[in-house]
């Protein structure tokens, strides 16, 4: 009597990784980044100027 077994071309798909993200959110994700950072260091600067005028 033949096992059932699953065919060699079913995706394993194992618990322990996450499912790869989708390139519009890769893309979303690094624009958030990039702005986050760029407003930050606008206002870092702003706060050196004003604590060093005189």
């Amino acid at each position: 009597m033949p096992k059932n077994r699953t065919p060699s071309t079913a995706p394993q798909q194992d618990e322990k990784t996450p499912a790869p993200a989708s390139w519009r959110r890769l893309v979303s994700v690094a624009l958030l980044t990039g702005a986050v950072r760029h407003i930050g260091a606008l206002l870092t600067g702003l706060a050196m100027a004003w604590w060093q005028h005189d």
